[in-house]
């Protein structure tokens, strides 16, 4: 008669290897957040940041409630509100401010030798906004970035194919363009360890805008929404009287207008040296006003949560 353990061992064999092959196809995905863990090892490493000149974007609903020059004022108001708003943040978890704050507006016309500087602000800002930030698609609803190591099948797949799609994204171990190396010899940003990287895009809704969409929810959009309970409560009562197995699903349809200010912050941390991202994330905020003094420090400090506070022994 065997012994019991030579009757398991080649079950428990072919189960172990099973477990292993799943694993393999499976990819064996790590998700982690938007930090770098190389980075929450030592965050004190990187206390004093030099925060570039902020990229700020602005749009909204030009009408006669709302001119080109209203805008640019709002945008103006809003620029220098942010910058004040991300200092404090960066205060409150520690980190040391090295320099002057500046924003950057989609519309100013720079001149000589500034326009050298800028030039080399924009190729930042799109290596930054297109090549890395622009392999994640953007959510419908608030969320801050997640971000996955490599899958072991995706390894498996570049070693097969050599192709480097095959492999996931990992944006801490992405170098931002050689230009910032650029752009802060040209700021005089010698006394940082960690540069912070800061796109903001705004849309504020007129006047006139904000009049009809009011007018709306308490006529047409009240009234659909009312008819709508009305047609939901008869089929409910239509399956009870015939005894239904369960409720039928309901039928709804958003009758009502919602805002159209919105604000999305793409902030990155960045190694001065190294030019290697050590933070990153990118929340979009619908329905938002971004002029509101209070609702832009609530959603910074949203985009901001991720981001190490340094803890001084």
């Amino acid at each position: 008669m065997k012994h019991p353990a030579r009757l398991i061992r080649k079950p428990l064999t072919f189960a172990v290897g099973w477990l292993v092959l799943t694993g393999l196809v499976s990819g064996c995905k790590t998700t982690f957040r938007t930090v770098d863990e190389r980075f929450m090892a030592q965050p004190a490493a990187h206390r004093h940041v030099q925060i570039l000149p902020i990229w700020f974007e602005g749009a909204g609903n030009i009408d006669h409630s709302l001119s080109t020059n209203d805008l640019q004022m709002l945008c103006r108001q809003t620029g220098k509100e942010l910058a004040r708003t991300i200092q404090r943040v960066l205060q409150s978890k520690r980190y040391k401010i090295v320099g002057p704050v500046q924003v950057l507006y989609g519309d100013e016309i720079f001149s000589q030798p500034a326009v050298e500087t800028w030039r080399s602000l924009e190729v930042v800002r799109l290596d930054f906004c297109r090549n890395l930030l622009g392999q994640y698609p953007a959510f419908a609803d608030s969320r801050p970035l997640t971000f996955q190591t490599n899958t072991t099948l995706g390894f498996f797949r570049y070693m097969a194919t050599w192709d480097h799609a095959r492999l996931e994204h990992n944006p801490f171990h992405y170098q931002i363009t050689p230009a910032l190396t650029n752009v802060l010899t040209r700021i005089g940003a010698t006394n940082s360890d960690a540069v912070l990287l800061v796109d903001t895009k705004a849309f504020f809704e007129s006047e006139h805008k904000q009049a009809k969409r009011t007018v709306w929810n308490w006529t047409g959009g009240g009234l659909i929404a009312v008819t709508e309970v009305g047609v939901n409560a008869a089929f409910f009562a239509v399956a009870v009287l015939a005894e239904a197995s369960g409720p039928p699903p309901p039928l709804w349809v958003d009758p009502f207008w919602h805002s159209d200010n919105s604000l999305q912050h793409s902030i990155a941390l960045v190694d001065v040296h190294t030019r290697e991202v050590l933070w990153l994330n990118r929340e979009d905020f619908k329905h938002q006003d971004p002029h509101e003094a209070g609702i832009l420090a609530d959603t910074v400090i949203a985009t901001l949560a991720d981001l190490p506070p340094i803890s001084l022994r």
